[in-house]
């Protein structure tokens, strides 16, 4: 016990009869690939300048650019926020 192992924490044991786990797979929150969260910003910057959008052409099946672009972010934000999670959730 005295000679731990450099950077390894020490867990403590649950008392007896306790419920409490303790699983070394886990890692914290705020060590999680954190890098992935940058992908939350593409619809917002993607919605954020109407300007960029603003027009009629390209038509798609009759609908003017700026309707069906907007309704596309939904389901790729979908996709993004499904990546995201799967990339962060951790050893469940």
């Amino acid at each position: 016990m005295a000679h731990d192992a450099p950077g390894e924490e020490r867990l403590a044991r649950p008392a007896e009869g306790s419920t409490a786990r303790t699983d070394r797979r886990r890692t914290p929150v705020n060590e999680r690939n954190k890098g992935w969260y940058w992908l939350f910003l593409a619809p917002f910057f993607g919605a954020f300048f109407p300007w960029i959008y603003n027009t009629n052409d390209p038509e798609f099946i009759g609908m003017p650019f700026f309707y069906w672009y907007q309704m596309l972010w939904v389901p790729l934000t979908v996709i993004l926020t499904i990546v995201v999670y799967l990339k962060t959730r951790g050893d469940r």
